[in-house]
């Protein structure tokens, strides 16, 4: 017997109630995720002097039109940043907000199509833009958005990305390097290392290091600048 059914079935000697809570059993059974939420906290440091930068927390789960919905907050220096993201079953950014009440920032953005609205503050100065791209995933957060690429198994990919600093895109490439195993947190783990650089001669000035859970494309841990390392501090829950 389908379980729904025999659920339902233990409800025919109250009428109105058992209308009223099967009613509330369908709603839910529409509604609810069927999904748990994940919670993942990092840190920026120095593994020679020991001295923390920055933490950040990230906050995901599925929405209702098969996409994720991401809460991304980032703590330095007394100051907070709230990022919130909803992207597609493959993780490429559909809308974004961004938040820092300290530095009078708060914009959205939206991909449509092939084009990238932002508008609103940016350190108090009133922004509107709309920018060119093409087909290629979008991805405002490539720590969040290169997943569907690294469970791809895929060696090599070009995207759109966001430099938040300019409030400008540019076309991006991820190479995927292979395993390599790793510390995080203390503990050696298997991971995929990915290199991320603008697909064109700026190459040469920006380069990334990440290195993701092969089996989720899970954000492990970064390579910054100055000899600074981003990492997995603890996770809780699970897509």
């Amino acid at each position: 017997m389908n379980v729904q059914k025999k659920f339902f079935r233990s409800f025919p000697r109250i009428p109105v109630l058992g209308y009223a809570v099967r009613s509330l059993v369908v709603f839910l059974f529409l509604v609810s995720p069927a999904y748990a939420g994940r919670v993942v906290h990092y840190k920026t440091y120095h593994p020679g002097t020991g001295e923390e930068f920055n933490r950040f927390t990230c906050s995901s789960e599925k929405n209702l039109s098969g996409g994720y919905q991401v809460h991304w907050v980032i703590e330095e220096g007394g100051r907070v940043t709230e990022e919130d993201y909803t992207l597609d079953e493959y993780f490429g950014t559909l809308r974004f907000r961004v938040v820092n009440v300290d530095e009078k920032t708060d914009y959205i953005g939206e991909r449509k199509e092939r084009l990238v609205f932002i508008r609103g503050r940016f350190k108090g100065e009133k922004i509107e833009r709309t920018m060119e791209i093409d087909e290629r995933p979008f991805y405002y957060n490539p720590k969040v958005g290169l997943a569907a690429f690294v469970c791809s198994g895929e060696t090599q990919g070009t995207f759109w990305g966001f430099q938040n600093k300019e409030l400008n895109v540019y076309p991006m490439k991820a190479t995927n390097e292979g395993p390599d195993r790793i510390s995080v947190n203390g503990k050696d783990v298997e991971a995929i290392k990915i290199h991320w650089t603008i697909d064109d001669f700026r190459s040469v000035f920006f380069k990334r290091t990440y290195w993701f859970r092969g089996s989720d494309g899970l954000y492990l841990k970064q390579k910054t600048g100055g000899g600074k390392f981003r990492e997995l501090v603890s996770e809780e829950g699970g897509m």
